[in-house]
């Protein structure tokens, strides 16, 4: 086991839990109304709205725009790998 890699990984592990503890109670929204759940109360940010559409952006391409070009183009499509 590598003792750096395994310490990394605990640490980050152990900010992102750390952080999502004080998110919590970060800006408590008004859970009664249906725009509070469905939109996160539009209190986001630009900060953090940035990060959550590039992390869906992301996934959307990986797992259906790279293999659907695989599929349909062959092997030039493994280009969009890297």
């Amino acid at each position: 086991m590598n003792l750096t890699a395994t310490l990394i990984f605990a640490l980050i592990f152990a900010f992102v839990t750390v952080l999502g503890f004080f998110a919590a109670r970060w800006r408590a929204g008004d859970l009664t109304q249906l725009h509070e759940w469905g939109l996160g109360g539009r209190r986001f940010g630009t900060f953090v709205t940035w990060f959550l559409l590039g992390g869906d952006l992301y996934t959307a391409y990986t797992f259906i725009a790279v293999p659907a070009l695989v599929f349909g183009g062959g092997a030039i499509g493994f280009f969009a790998v890297p």
